[in-house]
């Protein structure tokens, strides 16, 4: 990834400064405060050669000061998503990058507020003073501490001969892409080089540990489980819709083939898209060795080019298929990549806005539900609820869409007998956690069960606390004490 980010010597001239051995030794850089921001970017915006004072994630901006008087500006934030040279510099996987990421900072700006050649160790002398304090700064700010800092210098303006005098490291030269969207990125012909510094003497190593030590593995970030699934057999996927799913365009005029276009659908939902703009935004992005992989419809009179669907395409697709075919269709190929027996099932509901709520119901006598008719409230009058049952591999095994005169909880009652559960053992919050379900699913579907009983459910709740002697995770003792002292109810696993 590159942006530009490096020094900048502006021509100002700062009255009544004493000899450089004075100066360097009785400057101080100190967190600007609030009250000073105005000024900060102004100066930036006026001085720096970028003229942009924005920058965006967790950030501290340092003055570098000599009574008073303002000599440079720092501004460091969170660090780069992805860059190549500094993670193998850090010996990181792709998983400990995402990890271990928020362990870095980067200095974003560096604006020196004097003539250049004036002082011409001032700027090392700063950036080492800024060092010195990151790290407890970054500590007392945001909860957790940063053990190395990067820059990019633009090798057309400078050549980063502070940061070297101040103990950086140069890494090499980015590959000159900056990021639009995710993981994906646009060339800007413009590489910058990288610079690294570690804090402390131990930093180093123990950002490169394959164990953080403890007092920094609290802070490690926590991470989904990485996908089973090969990247090789992910390219199954199309040939699955190909031939599991019916097409409901008429064929006049059918311009990208039905699985070509649900599955860029499937990969820019999995990239973080959520809607049919970004979709199509995605889609565009992808170069042409992509679009042929995914059998996109080549570009009339070029050679290897490929065209993508557009937003209307993107929309029409989403109308016009059968929701309940293509979930059918993605829950039996995961399945076919993931053929392990289900052990544990999480019960998850999502409202997804901007789409049409399920159709109303039929409240068939024969349908099992024991919840009462007062308890089914609608929640799904205004959007679209799906309750998806998820390994914890992320894999999907059903979908439960909430009809619009009824709620979640009735919704997954009445097709929980329609599931074989045997042995397996589903986990769910306190809004499923009914008799119904729990006689369900251990009398009829021979399942287990993991619930939360909180407020909602206050005689369980008070039963369940006379039962249990002790502490019962998650619940824990301070929350059974908050329960008769306050009158407000812990959490009981029950």
């Amino acid at each position: 990834m590159s942006r530009g980010r490096s020094i900048q010597l502006a021509e100002v001239v700062v009255a009544g400064l004493p000899q450089e051995t004075l100066l360097l030794r009785e400057v101080r850089v100190r967190l600007s405060e609030s009250s000073e921001q105005a000024r900060f970017d102004e100066l930036l915006a006026e001085k720096h050669y970028l003229k942009n004072p924005t920058v965006v994630g967790q950030v501290l901006r340092y003055v570098a000061d000599y009574q008073g008087q303002w000599l440079a500006l720092l501004v460091f934030s969170s660090a780069a998503f992805h860059i190549k040279p500094r993670d193998r510099w850090l010996h990181w996987s792709a998983r400990q990058v995402a990890q271990r990421r928020h362990l870095l900072a980067q200095n974003q700006r560096f604006l020196v507020l004097t003539a250049p050649g004036r002082w011409p160790n001032l700027a090392s002398r700063v950036l080492k003073l800024a060092c010195d304090r990151l790290a407890q700064d970054w500590q007392r700010q945001f909860g957790h501490p940063v053990l190395a800092v990067e820059t990019f210098i633009d090798p057309q303006q400078f050549r980063g001969t502070s940061y070297k005098a101040a103990g950086w490291e140069r890494l090499g030269r980015t590959q000159g892409c900056q990021r639009d969207w995710q993981d994906f990125y646009t060339d800007t012909e413009h590489p910058k080089e990288i610079w690294v510094r570690a804090l402390s003497a131990a930093a180093l190593e123990q950002l490169r540990a394959a164990e953080l030590p403890a007092h920094l593995a609290e802070h490690q970030r926590a991470l989904p489980p990485p996908c089973p699934v090969a990247t090789d057999r992910l390219l199954s996927l199309w040939e699955y819709f190909r031939t599991v799913l019916t097409d409901p365009r008429k064929s006049k005029g059918k311009r990208h083939q039905l699985a070509t276009v649900l599955c860029l659908i499937a990969l820019a939902v999995a990239a973080g898209c959520k809607g049919p703009h970004a979709i199509a935004d995605f889609a565009a992005s992808l170069n042409h060795g992509q679009r042929r992989g995914l059998r996109c419809r080549p570009r009339p009179g070029t050679r290897r080019q490929c065209e993508v669907p557009g937003e209307r395409t993107f929309r029409r697709m989403l109308q016009a298929v059968d929701a309940e075919q293509l979930k059918d269709a993605l829950v039996q190929w995961m399945a076919q990549q993931d053929p392990q027996a289900v052990a544990v099932l999480h019960l998850d509901g999502k409202v997804v806005k901007n789409a049409q709520p399920a159709p109303a119901c039929v409240r068939a006598e024969s349908t099992p539900n024991e919840i009462p008719v007062e308890r089914q409230k609608p929640k799904a009058d205004q959007a679209l609820t799906l309750v998806n049952l998820i390994t914890d591999q992320q894999r999907l095994v059903d979908q439960v869409a909430v009809p619009q005169n009824t709620n979640e909880e009735a919704a997954v009652a009445t097709h929980l007998p329609n599931m074989d559960l045997t042995g397996v053992c589903l986990t769910f919050d306190a809004a499923h956690t009914v008799k119904a379900n729990a006689r369900q699913l251990t009398q009829a579907n021979g399942a287990d069960y993991v619930a939360i009983l909180k407020a909602n459910q206050p005689h369980a709740l008070a039963q369940a606390q006379q039962l249990l002697a002790g502490a019962f995770p998650p619940g824990g003792p301070d929350d059974r004490q908050r329960a008769r002292t306050d009158g407000r109810p812990g959490v009981v696993a029950w």
